[in-house]
């Protein structure tokens, strides 16, 4: 069984979970969440969340995603087929799919490097395992792709062949003070990674962690000064050491050029 967790009763979402082929599944809402009276008769509805599910795999549909009628069915199959993982991925329509099997490192490359829309609806988690392995953010919510990676530490993630989600991102705030929240949310996630990977694993090479990290510091600017943008930038392990600070200072630079080419 499948314990599909639902931030607030979407109609469209529901509808969906109503036309699934396989009913092996049951979906969990907040309490009080005035769409269960339309569904309750139609789908087996639990109230609560993740850490609340009973079933042993655990699927976190946020809105945007919409799963086509084989969703949970294809899911079933390949759990059932290969049980002997903690994490499963479904492909998201229109973005790189996923090899059959995909460790911390392609994953982070994926996601981080190659741009792969790899929301928290497009993974599947064994219930165990996710509870103890979640990592969260400062609101209490996952954050995504530390969970993955940690909860994919000793086994690779395993996609579920032919199947794809559908998914629509929310659009990007407007907001400066929002913007800048998400950059920070993403050099903090940076700094995750190197403790995750460590110094001597990380995906990449030197060089190109500078200046992966470089550019997205340089983002903060002008909000922040020069010497503001080198603080952080410093802060990484991979700048520690005389001749990386070095480097991290010229990776800044020329990021920072770009940045400002781009703002002219």
């Amino acid at each position: 069984m499948l314990g599909i967790v639902l931030q607030k009763g979407d109609d469209k979402l529901l509808g969906t979970l109503v036309l699934q082929k396989c009913k092996e599944f049951k979906v969990y809402l907040p309490e009080n969440d005035p769409a269960e009276a339309d569904y309750d008769a139609q789908l087996q509805i639990r109230h609560g969340n993740w850490q609340d599910v009973e079933e042993a795999l655990v699927c976190l549909l946020e809105p945007g995603a919409l799963p086509d009628p084989d969703f949970v069915k294809s899911i079933l199959r390949t759990a059932r087929r290969h049980p002997d993982f903690d994490v499963y991925h479904v492909n998201v329509s229109g973005e790189k799919a996923f090899p059959r099997k995909a460790g911390p490192k392609k994953v982070f490359t994926l996601s981080i490097l190659g741009n792969t829309a790899a929301p928290l609806s497009s993974f599947v988690f064994r219930r165990d395992k996710l509870r103890e392995k979640a990592v969260y953010e400062a609101d209490g919510d996952l954050e995504t792709l530390p969970t993955v990676l940690n909860c994919a530490r000793e086994r690779p993630v395993r996609n579920v062949w032919l199947q794809e989600l559908s998914w629509t991102p929310a659009a990007p705030s407007a907001n400066p003070a929002a913007q800048e929240e998400a950059i920070r949310a993403r050099i903090d996630l940076f700094r995750w990674t190197e403790s995750f990977f460590g110094d001597d694993d990380y995906p990449l090479s030197v060089g190109d962690q500078l200046e992966l990290f470089a550019g997205e510091v340089a983002k903060l600017y002008p909000s922040y000064t020069v010497e503001e943008l080198k603080e952080i930038m410093n802060s990484f392990q991979v700048s520690q050491g005389t001749v990386r600070k070095l480097r991290a200072s010229s990776a800044l630079s020329s990021a920072l050029k770009q940045r400002q080419k781009g703002m002219q």
